[in-house]
């Protein structure tokens, strides 16, 4: 498919090369990352160790008690505390911990900017560990975060995958108990993001290792991070949002008690440890909330003045509701808590006015293809509900719409959630292997592949980067918007861009053999193809004012393609049929 440009030289060709991406942010300016893994940020109660403070509560306060003292004192809590319970040396506590790990991805050692915005990756998983979830992914090192935070990094953003605690109770025949448990590893993980959040803005203090700027942070979390993400940037008052909504109440009380598990800004409880740095008046403050899948807890938690989200979401998500609807957890399928997905808290946050600054974005063709979907009906995989209605203005919105998938007929729970998850057997195998080993366990490898292909239908590299590249062209302008980045265009298409667009020429179109795209006036630096489902099918760089392409390789249909020139871009929509 590739097209190659012979006859130039080596300078000249470096040259075009630079010059189509030389925009910070925008595109990939660097070659190459660099990454610190493992980057210890906190720690805190290990929630597979809690019951403890039920069955032997004396020692549970006396241990947090000792643990609070090593705080005070800065000095670093023991060892026998991370020993898992059933380890050798894992009886000598009680309370265990976890430590808290994030991998950072910088720019190369060349690039000369020393304050620059910072995204936080906040994974998926279902809040349990990976394979105990009866999936392949739940972990920072997943193929979606590692990738998605290389290109930031090499956008020239600063990147941290991060971990956060994991655990609850899926598998209870007791909905009170399912529910009650999975808002506590929500609540958790909140805590968890926030003490990375503060890491970040503790360490310009200190020399600013990582070169942040610490009033330009991003959240971004893919599926059950969503949640997290959205949480963050919403949750605010407990008695209103928590206390007060019947849907958080057990049979108990609320599933979230403050004395118990820590009040919504970080604060310690009878289960949670203190954040120094959250003492030390240390600001969570975040800039922008994006998600990938996931949902809004409550819709009642948006309130005016939040900051501006963007969210990706597939129509048909089995899992995390599209539109207001019920958690279905992929542990076990089973229904756990109402909440409101990306169609309801989109559309309210630009109702509330929280996207006003993302509103009249430039037409391009990842804005353009969400544009067409807004306002739109399609059938929807539930018998009470055949259909499903796109909101008409939730800017910011990115509706991902793939294909109705049943391979067993009636149960809708392999319809996609995650076209950008991808794995490979190998790794899988040996990850199976190692767990099994430790665990004592007996996953099987073979079945976990067999199973997510079912709900991901064509996994595998090419399928998820070409997601990744949508979310990108989404997202990223977006965010410079937001974070007033230099280059951003937050504004509508300007006359300039009618200069841009008559001058660019398409034919045939339709067409069922070549298509070319001409432009006499400008040089055409890159042209990129979109198909329906939003995936970013080709792109090609031309440098040069004509280009044609075959469409043997592309299926009948209607694509957007995006024409890139030096200081603007156009969008063609094309048909081959």
């Amino acid at each position: 498919m590739k097209k190659h440009l012979l006859g130039l030289s080596l300078g000249l060709f470096l040259a075009a090369s630079l010059q189509t991406q030389a925009q910070r942010y925008a595109t990939e300016i660097f070659s190459s990352n660099e990454v610190e893994n493992d980057v210890v940020f906190g720690a805190n109660v290990n929630p597979f160790s809690i019951p403890g403070i039920l069955t032997d509560p004396a020692t549970w306060t006396a241990e947090m008690t000792a643990l609070n003292e090593n705080i005070d004192n800065d000095e670093p809590f023991p060892t026998e505390y991370f020993i898992p319970t059933g380890a050798p040396g894992g009886d000598q506590t009680l309370v265990k911990l976890s430590s808290l790990e994030m991998d950072i991805y910088t720019p190369p050692g060349e690039d000369d900017l020393d304050s620059r915005p910072l995204i936080i990756f906040i994974h998926t998983g279902n809040f349990l560990p990976a394979l105990f979830n009866g999936s392949i992914t739940g972990d920072k090192i997943d193929s979606a975060g590692v990738n998605l935070c290389r290109q930031w990094a090499r956008r020239g953003f600063v990147a941290a995958s991060i971990n956060y605690r994991l655990g609850w109770n899926p598998e209870s025949t007791d909905a009170d108990v399912r529910r009650g448990t999975l808002l506590q590893a929500v609540y958790r993980a909140l805590h968890d993001t926030q003490s990375a959040v503060r890491f970040f803005k503790a360490s310009v203090d200190d020399g600013n290792p990582y070169g942040i700027d610490p009033d330009k942070i991003v959240l971004f979390g893919q599926g059950s991070g969503g949640y997290v993400a959205q949480a963050y940037v919403t949750l605010d008052d407990y008695v209103e949002e928590i206390a007060s909504l019947p849907k958080f109440q057990g049979n108990d009380g609320p599933y979230v008690i403050p004395a118990i598990d820590g009040d919504i800004d970080g604060g310690p409880g009878a289960t949670r440890l203190p954040d120094p740095r959250q003492e030390a008046g240390i600001s969570k403050e975040i800039h922008m909330g994006v998600n990938a899948g996931g949902a809004l807890a409550d819709s009642s938690w948006l309130d005016a003045g939040e900051v501006p989200m963007v969210s990706f979401h597939c129509i048909r998500d089995p899992f995390a509701p599209f539109d207001d609807g019920t958690v279905v957890v992929p542990t076990t399928n089973e229904n756990v808590v109402d909440v409101s997905g990306a169609n309801v808290f989109v559309q309210n946050a630009n109702d509330l006015g929280n996207n006003d600054i993302i509103q009249t974005m430039p037409s391009d063709p990842f804005t353009d293809r969400a544009r067409s979907l807004y306002g739109e009906t399609f059938d929807y995989i539930l018998p009470t509900q055949p259909t499903m209605t796109v909101a008409s203005t939730p800017e910011g919105l990115f509706p991902i719409l793939l294909p109705i998938n049943e391979p067993i007929p009636g149960v809708p729970f392999f319809n996609e959630s995650g076209p950008w998850d991808f794995w490979d057997l190998p790794t899988l195998e040996a990850v199976v292997a190692a767990t099994n080993a430790a665990a004592g366990t007996a996953f099987n490898a073979q079945e976990l592949h067999q199973t997510g292909i079912l709900g991901n239908p064509g996994m595998g590299p090419e399928k998820g980067l070409a997601y990744i590249d949508t979310i990108q062209g989404y997202a990223v302008p977006r965010i410079m918007c937001v974070l007033g980045l230099e280059g951003a265009s937050c504004g509508p298409n300007s006359t300039d861009d009618v200069v841009y667009e008559n001058s660019t020429i398409v034919y045939p179109n339709p067409t069922q053999g070549e298509l070319t795209i001409r432009n006499d006036e400008f040089v055409i630096r890159r042209v990129e193809l979109m198909d329906i489902t939003g995936r970013v099918v080709m792109n090609e760089v031309v440098n040069s004012g004509i280009y044609s392409m075959n469409r043997t390789d592309f299926s009948d249909g209607v694509y957007l393609m995006r024409v890139v020139f030096d200081d603007n871009q156009v969008t063609k929509k094309v048909l081959f049929n």
